[in-house]
Order: structure tokens, then sequence, then C-alpha cells
């Protein structure tokens, strides 16, 4: 097993990340068309309509302020160019032209892109434009200097722990990272909740996969002593098959300490139940002891500290 190019198939979704598909694309329009409605509503913005003449035109532009990774530029350019104009009838039409592009690394003083507008429009999709930017690009540059601490072997992923959604998940790949799960119908993932449902059974819940999960990106169970992990592993090289669980099968250590991953690897590999399983290590990770758990040989590391 090519555990390097599994692990990307699995938790790196990256080609479902663009104002090209629909899922993705009203993401954006949430935090874009949405928020600026709501910066609107219900009397527009009545500083501008009240002491910017309507006829004045301007030219604005967007500077980076500090060093980091630029990420928003793909959802700025949907938004103020290429949307569709009946999403934003309260704004007229800009011009803006990008001198910057997603992963570009800039520095203090680098001008990204330039907006001509009447100047009441410009000033109506500041702020929701700003925002954007500045949430991406602080997520993809985080997770740029947490991917330096993780290494090439080790793919850094994302939490659901965001109000941001997709767009954080976006934002750490371009990063550098990768995406986890997208949503609840993208990929399995038992979590101690279902556990407690089923008794706390490992094997009763990913024997009850069989046959059921035909459309899920992967597999995934999370577990919370050495004991289940070795449980979750036996099981899944048995069920892994055409006939049992047929998507990539991944096992979560959540909250292990680096000593216990790896003596969980070391148990897991004398028993020959390492080669069909990726295994991912959550909770309690941050950038202080990201280098020791990556050290341990997991193949991903989920975090929240990107998005939070």
């Amino acid at each position: 097993m090519d555990r390097k190019a599994l692990k990307n198939l699995t938790h790196n979704a990256k080609d479902f990340l663009s104002v090209t598909k629909a899922d993705y694309k009203q993401w954006v329009f949430r935090y874009t068309f949405l928020e600026l409605d709501k910066d609107l509503s219900p009397n527009g913005d009545i500083t501008s309509d009240s002491v910017v003449p309507d006829d004045v035109t301007v030219a604005g532009a967007i500077y980076s302020q500090e060093s980091g990774v630029l990420a928003g530029i793909e959802e700025l350019r949907y938004f103020l160019v290429d949307s569709d104009p009946r999403f934003k009838p309260k704004v007229g039409e800009l011009q803006v032209a990008f001198f910057m592009k997603d992963g570009d690394r800039v520095k203090a003083g680098d001008k990204i892109c330039e907006i001509i507008g009447k100047a009441r429009n410009v000033l109506a999709v500041e702020r929701a434009s700003l925002n954007l930017l500045m949430r991406m690009s602080g997520v993809a540059t985080k997770t740029a200097s947490l991917a330096v601490l993780a290494g090439d072997e080790v793919l850094l992923t994302p939490t659901r722990k965001t109000l941001w959604g997709l767009l954080d998940k976006k934002a750490v790949v371009v990063g550098g990272g990768g995406t986890h799960r997208l949503n609840l119908s993208d990929a399995v993932l038992i979590k101690d909740n279902h556990l407690k449902i089923l008794g706390g059974s490992v094997s009763k819940a990913l024997k009850s996969l069989v046959g059921k999960v035909s459309g899920a990106r992967f597999v995934e169970i999370e577990v919370e002593t050495k004991e289940d992990a070795l449980k979750a592993a036996e099981d899944l090289n048995t069920l892994l098959s055409p006939d049992g669980i047929t998507a990539p099968a991944c096992i979560m250590l959540d909250n292990f300490s680096v000593s216990d991953v790896v003596e969980t690897l070391k148990l897991v590999k004398e028993k020959g139940l390492y080669d069909k399983v990726l295994f991912e290590v959550s909770g309690g990770i941050n950038g202080e002891n990201l280098k020791e758990y990556a050290e341990t040989g997991v193949d991903v590391i989920s975090m929240s500290e990107m998005t939070m």
C-alpha cells in the first residue's frame, strides 16, 4: 500500500473545494453575498449614501500588512467578478485586477488587488472582501507554519470545529495541509458517542458498516485505548474486502500520549495489522508537541489550532 498516496486520496479532498463545485460555491455564497446582504439590510449603507455622491468613481486597493500565505483569491474573484450579477442586486459592476494568487507568499506592503467602481459600491463590498481574505489567509499562514513542524511524511488536517466550514478547509489546503472529511455525508467517522450508543463495541460498529458505505470516501473509527486500537486493526484487516468494507480505512488514536502512539503502532506492526490501514492521531495536539507526534509514524494528524 502506498500510504502517502492513500492518505492524500482519503484525507485531502482538495478537488472538491473550488467554486466550480456546487457544494463549495454555497459556502462561498454564505460568506460573501449573504454577509453583504446582512451588512446592507435593511436600508443600505446609510453613511456612504448620505455623504458620497452617486457619480464618484474610485480605485481602491488591498495590501498585505504582514508576511504570510495568501488564500481566498479564487473566492474573492467569484464574489466580485465571476458570479451571476443577479446575486448582488445592491452592488453595481466592479472592475478588479488581481496581482497575486492563492498560495503566494506575501510580505508587508504587497499589493494584492485593485478594485475600481463607483465609490458607494467599493465601500459596500469592503468589509466582506477583507474578512474573507483575512480569515482564509490567516488559516493558510498558520497551517504553513505548522506543516513545517509536521514534516513531509504526515498529512496535517483540520477538524470541523469552525463556523467557516469548507472555506477553512480550503485555506488549510492552500497552506499545505489536507481536508479530512468535508461534512457528515462525505465519509464515515465512528466517534466515541457512536460507540457509547453501541455499548462501547468496536467490532459491532465496524461490522455494521459491511455493505452500507459504498458512497463513503473513507471509513474511520476513533479509539481511546491501545486495546481498542488493536481490536479495530484486527477487524478492519478482516472486513476490508470487495464483499465487506470497500472504502479505505483509518484508525484515529484519540487523546493518546506520544509514548502510547509509539507503543500502539509497534504492537500493530508486530501483529501484521499495519499495512492495510491508515493511522491518525488527534486530541491535545498543538504547535508545542506537533513535531513529537509527527515523528511517531502516524499518517495523519488532525488538529483545530489552524482554524481556532
